[in-house]
């Protein structure tokens, strides 16, 4: 998956930790910003590992932000 820097997404992602409660659960993060497009990632609230990014859709038009 390639995302694009400085902007805005829609993705869902899922938890893949055997030993987390929220295994195989999947989550939508709208709106999710992608920092410099390389180093994009969504941890879990609950055990703070890493999370599969299953999906990524372009927010059009992009949010404002103040």
């Amino acid at each position: 998956m390639t995302f694009e820097p400085a902007l805005w997404y829609a993705v869902t992602a899922r938890d893949n930790n055997e030993t987390c409660r929220n295994y195989e659960q999947t989550f939508p993060i709208n709106p999710f910003y992608s920092n410099d497009g390389v180093h994009v990632s969504v941890q879990c609230g609950v055990c703070g590992q890493p999370m599969e990014i299953l999906t990524a859709e372009l927010l059009d038009p992009q949010p404002e932000v103040s």
